[in-house]
This record gives structure tokens, sequence and C-alpha cells, in this order.
């Protein structure tokens, strides 16, 4: 987003069994927001690549300077992978899923590789084949990465670097989130298309085993929670695409109850974000025209905004949204195919701030807010 429930922060300005593409082999407080000048801030930027290309990248861009930096290759020598999904920082380090490749890497802040993760399991025919990283979150010392093809959740201890548990969940997870001491896993399915999961898996981080598991609108993906523990939840449906069998289904904004577990659907949402208590939503499904930008109240649950970009900017294929909780400017990527991707930074009263940003890179996934 993630979306984000994390603060990223750096300190340097200097279904399917999913082919293997190479790609090269702490401590807490991400929750604390940084005592600096908004005005020094960069932007760190993961851009999933174009499918089969192997060009995903980790970027740096220097607000500052106006100059962007591929940074993973710059300190490797190499390209990221292939289908780069999600990035955390958490305490000294970053660590990027980069799904095709089936690499969990781990990083120092300029971008040099420390370790690369690469985990498989054994299939019904004796064969190893990948379990596919994704996306992570991050508590009490562990990051915790969603094994798309592997249906569990690994438990990496930051200390250490090494797996120390692969918890079971649902079908195809995909995000994760962090609320009242429990890891919130959203179980997609969809890797067994047209037959999605509907389920999030519920992991209690004290015994670090599934307490239980919620159900919820089909399809499960895009995750994030607000200061009292409340989980907003985007499935996506069918894409409102009817198949055999199978009504339409649309894009679907929902909020599990932090304390009764109770799901409230809230109306379509694609995308999200939240910073401040405020929940930003995109609702952009292929099949529908109408793109909406919503701004919700985290503790009233009630609309504040029926269109948070209020000068009237277009974005054809908005992507990802993330929301700089120092500042409420909000950043939203255009990606359409064939395109390098675009940054549109909007100030907190939905005006574009500035020119667009080229993301030097394909599907953008996430913009982090990075301290020089």
């Amino acid at each position: 987003m993630k979306r984000s429930n994390v603060l990223k922060t750096w300190a340097m300005i200097a279904a399917l069994a999913l082919p293997m593409v190479a790609c090269d082999e702490d401590e807490p407080g991400i929750d604390d927001k940084p005592t600096v000048d908004p005005s020094t801030y960069g932007l760190l930027i993961l851009n999933r690549g174009n499918y089969n290309m192997n060009n995903a990248s980790l970027n740096l861009y220097d607000m500052e300077s106006a100059q962007m930096t591929d940074l993973y290759k710059t300190a490797n020598g190499k390209a990221l992978g292939e289908s780069a999904q999600d990035m955390l920082v958490y305490g000294s380090k970053i660590y990027v899923g980069v799904t095709y490749s089936n690499c969990l890497s781990v990083l120092e802040k300029d971008g040099t590789l420390v370790k690369q993760i690469q985990p498989t399991r054994t299939n019904d025919k004796g064969e190893q084949e990948p379990m596919n990283p994704r996306y992570m979150a991050a508590a009490n010392g562990k990051v915790f990465a969603a094994y798309y093809s592997g249906h569990s959740v690994a438990v990496l201890d930051t200390a250490s670097l090494e797996i120390e548990k692969v918890i079971p969940v649902g079908r195809y997870p995909e995000q994760l989130v962090v609320a009242n001491n429990k890891l919130y896993v959203a179980n997609s399915g969809g890797g067994d298309y047209p037959n999605y999961g509907n389920t999030v898996s519920v992991i209690d981080l004290n015994t670090l085993a599934v307490e239980k598991e919620i159900e919820v609108v089909l399809n499960p993906v895009n995750m994030v929670a607000d200061s009292e523990g409340d989980v907003y939840l985007a499935s996506m449906g069918n894409y409102n695409q009817a198949s055999e069998g199978q009504e339409a289904i649309n894009n679907t904004l929902q909020r599990i109850d932090g304390q009764t577990g109770e799901v409230t659907v809230m109306g379509n949402g694609t995308k999200l974000a939240i910073a401040n208590d405020k929940l930003y939503v995109i609702y952009a499904n292929y099949y529908d025209t109408n793109i909406t930008y919503k701004i919700y109240d985290a503790k009233t649950e009630q609309v504040v905004s029926e269109n948070f970009i209020t000068d009237g900017t277009k974005i054809a294929s908005p992507n990802s949204i993330d929301v700089d909780p120092l500042t409420d400017l909000v950043y939203i990527t255009n990606s359409s195919y064939g395109e390098t991707a675009s940054i549109y930074v909007f100030t907190p009263d939905g005006k574009l701030n500035g020119t667009p940003i080229d993301c030097g890179g394909y599907d953008t996934q996430e913009v982090g807010f990075l301290t020089k």
C-alpha cells in the first residue's frame, strides 16, 4: 500500500505454479512518526514491472534535485527481478517481495542486498515448487510475508534474518495488516480463478497460530487498519463479471470490527490508504468508467468527501494510493499499459501539487516517504 498502516523511512540520500526468475540473494518502531521537516522528504518507489520482462525496480526520487535513481540496480549491479509486489521498511532494513522471482529480499537502506530467501515446498509429485512471497506486515521484531502459492504466512525474525515459522492460512493470501495484536490475512483464492476465496485469517501474534477465519465478500485483497483496531478491506469480487454458476460481484469496501469481528459493507472500493484516521478509497473497476475518490472518517465511519480530487484532474488508470501522515499529501500513481507510471501528488484540499513525477518504471505498486 501497502497502504499504508506503516510509515516508510529512509536514512540516506546518496495460481498457478508461478515461474522462477532469478533475482539476488531488527528493530521495532515503524509506528513512530519521524521528527523531521517534511520538506526534506524523498520518495521510495516500487515498480512491479511488465509481466515476464524481469524489469521490476526499487527507485529513489530526490525531491530536492528531482533526480530518479534505480536504488537496487545501482547498489547491486542487476535488476530487482520479476513482478515486485510489496516493500516494507522496518528497523534498519528494507524488505521486498518479488513474487514471480520467488524472492523475499532483505536490503540495507542504500539498496545493498543483505539476504535473499527463495522459499519452496514439496508438491504432490514430490517436486519442489516456489511459494512466491507477496505482501508483508511487521510487528514485534518480526516481518510477516504472505506466500501466495504456498497458501501460508512466513514469520521472519529481523535479528537473525531466519524464517522461524510458516503458518498455513487460506488460498492465495494477499495483503496483511496488524491490529489488536493480531495479523489479518486476506485469502483471495486468486490463483483458482474463477473459484475465488472469501475469508480473512486472523493470527494471534502471541501464539503465531490462526485464531479464526472471518467470512467476507469474494476475492479479498487490500487491507488497512485504523487507530482503534478496525480493519478496512477491499474485495475485488469477480470484477462485476458473472461466470458460470456465479453472479456478478463488484469491488466491495468492508469494515471488520476489531472487537467483534463483525463485517459491514461500506460501498465500493479497490485501492485503500489510511493516515490520521482518514480512510482514502479509490474505486476503479476496469469494466466501469466511473472512477471515484472518497474519504471516510475512520472514527465516525462517515463519508467526509465524495471526491477528494477537487481541481478536476483526471487519472486514466489509478493503480496505487499512499498518504503522507505528516503532510496529508496524497500520492496516486497512474499505470497505463505500455507506459511508465506517473505519480500525481495532491494537496490536502485536493489540488494537483506540481507536475506528475515519472516513476522510472512500470506498474507502480507503492510510494514510501523517506527522510534524508
